[in-house]
C-alpha cells in the first residue's frame, strides 16, 4: 500500500521544474491515491494513483495538444514513474486528467 508521504515526496519532486522544463504548459501536478477502487479488500490489487494535471496555456485543447508538444501519455509514462523506484512504488495504476486553465478537461485516462 502506498503511504501518503511517498506521494507526497512525488508529488513535491513532480512540481520542482524538472518536467516543468520540459513541459512549460504545466502548471502543476496533483497526485493521490484513490482509495475507492473496486478490488481494494484483495492484497493482490495494485494500487491506482489520480494525477491531475494542470495547465497554464488557455490556447491548448484536445485537438491540438499534441501539435503544441504536450503528450500527458510520455509524460506520465516516461517522466514521471522514471521517480516511483525512489520511493518505492510499484505495481500502480495510473489514471489521469488534464485541466485546461478554465477548469475543463483536455484528456483523460483510466486504466
Amino acid at each position: 500500500m502506498i503511504e501518503n508521504f511517498q506521494i507526497k515526496g512525488l508529488e513535491k519532486l513532480a512540481n520542482s521544474g524538472i518536467i516543468k522544463k520540459i513541459y512549460p504548459m504545466v502548471d502543476r501536478i496533483k497526485i493521490h491515491v484513490n482509495e475507492d477502487k473496486q478490488f481494494k479488500h484483495h492484497n493482490w490489487a495494485p494500487d491506482t494513483i489520480d494525477v491531475d494535471i494542470f495547465l497554464n496555456d488557455p490556447t491548448i485543447n484536445k485537438l491540438n495538444m499534441y501539435e503544441m508538444e504536450l503528450d500527458p501519455h510520455y509524460l506520465i509514462d516516461h517522466h514521471l514513474k522514471k521517480y516511483f523506484p525512489y520511493f518505492n512504488i510499484d505495481n500502480v495504476i495510473v489514471d489521469f486528467i488534464v485541466w485546461g486553465t478554465e477548469g475543463e478537461i483536455v484528456h483523460s485516462w483510466k486504466n
